[in-house]
């Protein structure tokens, strides 16, 4: 029986030594290698690009930069209560860029009166989502407790970024930030575009433009 167990031992460590010759050469598949494998549940066209119309087309006028930063707190519960002395906090700072258009496609009232050419523009619009350099996003300061479980804190301060930045390129008071820059793009180009038009032939290039914003 002794002498079995040991060649049951010697024909498993023949088998094992000659596995791992194997397995060091290259054209043997590796046992222990990585091996990249399609994610389950993803959709194959989830990269695909999509080209969409913009019907009349988009002047850009404007835009904004800054940096800000986007908190998020969030107290955990015990049997219901919130136990805010333990708060979970997080943030991240984000570079953006807010830029302004105007449509093309809507009508512009323009006339010429007493020497100067005077047209009325549509409101500006953003282009959502913002743009976020994602290169300068960074995590800011966060505070947990050690004896809780992760809430999510830090997730939610990122998901948070792209909704905050809409709600402030739509705000009267970035709108109104931008609004002079714009009206300075609107003025070079109806000099470019208008002037070159026939019913607009006989005006100086140098004439007087005033653009009006909705509102105004």
């Amino acid at each position: 029986m002794a002498m079995k167990k040991w060649a049951i031992v010697a024909i498993a460590a023949i088998l094992l030594a000659f596995l791992l010759f194997r397995l060091k050469e290259p054209d043997f598949p590796s046992l222990l290698g990585k091996e990249d494998v399609p994610e389950e549940g993803i959709p194959a066209d989830v990269d695909f690009p999509v080209a969409v119309e913009v019907k009349g087309g988009m002047l850009e006028v404007a835009y904004v930069t800054g940096r800000k930063v986007f908190p998020k707190s969030q107290d955990p519960e015990i049997l219901g209560k919130s136990v805010s002395y333990c708060r979970e906090k997080a943030s991240w700072i984000a570079p953006y860029k807010i830029t302004y258009r105007l449509r093309l496609g809507e009508r512009w009232p323009i006339r010429y009166r007493n020497g100067t050419l005077i047209a009325r523009v549509p409101e500006l619009e953003p282009s959502l989502p913002v743009a976020i350099d994602s290169k300068g996003l960074t995590e800011g300061a966060g505070e947990s407790c050690w004896f809780f479980p992760d809430l999510g804190t830090r997730q939610k301060a990122l998901k948070s970024i792209s909704p905050a930045l809409a709600r402030i390129a739509n705000s009267s008071k970035t709108k109104d930030f931008a609004r002079e820059k714009a009206r300075k793009t609107v003025t070079q180009f109806l000099r470019t575009w208008a002037f070159n038009q026939d019913q607009y032939s006989e005006i100086s290039p140098d004439t007087k433009i005033v653009v009006i914003f909705p509102g105004e």
